[in-house]
């Protein structure tokens, strides 16, 4: 008697049997927002330091896979200029059950293979739809906070297995040859966040290196190489070696289509670690119910949850002196000072002239961090905090944010996305074109090739 089929076997065949007609028009809707909203990114991200490091060391004019902006290379390559360009700015998507941000993993390879094999827009949105329940499935089992924990950065650990999924889909793998694909990338798995320490540029990498290996462990399943058959649920597979609690099992519930998990992805209008946003909104919403001037306040008290405690909170002599600017992305008394001093922490906030900035440094000193553990109520999934303002003449205000702007709950309006599509873009490119990319992007589902799209970008 065979035995059961493995957790990859299963996956193959739910995503290589799915009758395509039946995914709701909503979900095309909202994946359209998710592909506006990751072209934003990866443009704005294009010129910044780290990107054209990158592009220094692995762009090869050889290729004929768009690279933003304005060049080209091979398909692998590629995926691994724009993974990394698109989390320069730190305003990617994020799914909180997922462990990170999917899009910048799993759009990269995606948009890479659909460009090489001339795949229509619908079959691009489709490959991205199914990129990210594989990756979400995946991090149900994992736990991504003991991922965390241990040093791992579920969004290229995880987020690996989803990019598979939507390059081995759009390049017709069969479904052994897709489960292969995924044992594959099994080998490729890595990213680690001891860049937290030190403000040090490597997480950046991670999610290029992952988009990049699952090209790679696509291509070499459909070449015929083969990847452990028990790769997820094994005695050395995923669950055993990247976490100490797994449920396994939970990456193979509601194998029906009942739900689509790109739905619950939040994106981000503060460029910052999603830690700091619910901090962020508490101090905005402050600040403008009660029309309180930046020389008005004492001093804010901000109340976060566990979990953001390693990756905003610590090292605190480096959160409350970020080094550089991707330091200052995941300092709360950063964003914070930003929100209160300016009402505003968008890139433009960003930069080494701000963190110059003797007003914004003294400002800095002004926030306390504390952790009551009133916050990690809402953990893992949700991560609430709460400001309070003190004010010199005696005055204080108390806010509570749970759902952050941008959150599935909380959303940010399609016209808010588009704004943030067009800010980020501009940085880069004439308001003409990002407003060309934009509309085009915005019938992506009706392009007879992805083509009509990347030869914008």
């Amino acid at each position: 008697m065979n035995p059961k089929p493995s957790f990859s076997e299963q996956l193959s065949e739910y995503y290589l049997d799915a009758d395509l007609s039946r995914v709701p028009t909503s979900v095309l809707d909202h994946t359209r927002k998710i592909i506006i909203d990751y072209l934003g990114c990866a443009i704005g991200g294009a010129e910044v330091e780290s990107t054209r490091m990158v592009k220094k060391v692995f762009l090869d004019r050889a290729g004929g896979c768009t690279v933003f902006n304005g060049a080209k290379a091979p398909a692998e390559r590629a995926a691994f200029i724009n993974g990394a360009s698109s989390h320069a700015l730190e305003m990617d998507d994020s799914h909180y059950e997922a462990g990170g941000h999917p899009a910048i993993v799993v759009i990269p390879a995606a948009m890479a293979m659909a460009e090489e094999a001339g795949a229509s827009g619908l079959e691009f949105m489709y490959s991205v739809i199914w990129g990210y329940d594989m990756m979400l499935r995946v991090s149900k089992g994992v736990v991504p906070d003991n991922c965390f924990a241990r040093g791992w950065h579920p969004t290229a650990t995880n987020g690996i297995f989803g990019a598979t999924a939507a390059a081995g889909i759009l390049m017709k793998l069969d479904k052994k040859q897709l489960a292969n694909a995924w044992g594959i990338a099994y080998g490729f798995a890595s990213g680690n966040l001891e860049c937290y320490a030190d403000a040090t540029l490597t997480k950046r990498l991670n999610p290029g290196n992952a988009a990049q290996g699952a090209i790679n462990a696509v291509r070499l399943a459909q070449a015929g190489y083969t990847g452990p058959r028990w790769c997820f649920e094994g005695k050395h597979g995923y669950y055993t070696a990247f976490t100490d609690e797994p449920d396994p099992m939970r990456m193979i519930e509601k194998m029906d289509y009942s739900e689509y998990w790109i739905t619950g992805v939040t994106l981000k209008p503060y460029a910052s670690c999603a830690f700091n946003h619910s901090p962020i909104d508490s101090v905005l919403k402050i600040m403008k119910d009660n029309a309180l001037a930046a020389d008005d306040i004492d001093r804010i008290v901000i109340d976060i949850c566990q979990m953001a405690i390693r990756a905003v909170v610590e090292p605190r002599e480096l959160k409350y002196n970020p080094v550089n600017i991707a330091g200052a992305q995941f300092s709360l008394p950063y964003s914070a000072a930003c929100a209160a001093l300016y009402g505003d922490v968008s890139v433009s906030q960003f930069t080494d002239e701000k963190l110059k900035d003797p007003l914004l440094r003294g400002f800095i000193n002004k926030i306390e961090m504390v952790h009551t553990g009133e916050m990690d109520v809402w953990q893992p999934n949700i991560f609430a905090a709460t400001a309070e303002i003190f004010t010199k003449d005696g005055r204080s205000y108390k806010e509570f944010t749970k759902y952050s702007k941008g959150h599935p709950l909380n959303p940010m309006t399609g016209e808010e996305i588009k704004n943030k599509f067009l800010a980020l873009a501009t940085m880069n490119i004439s308001e003409e074109r990002a407003s060309e990319i934009y509309s085009v992007a915005m019938e992506t589902d009706k392009l007879a090739s992805i083509r009509d799209l990347t030869k914008l970008l």
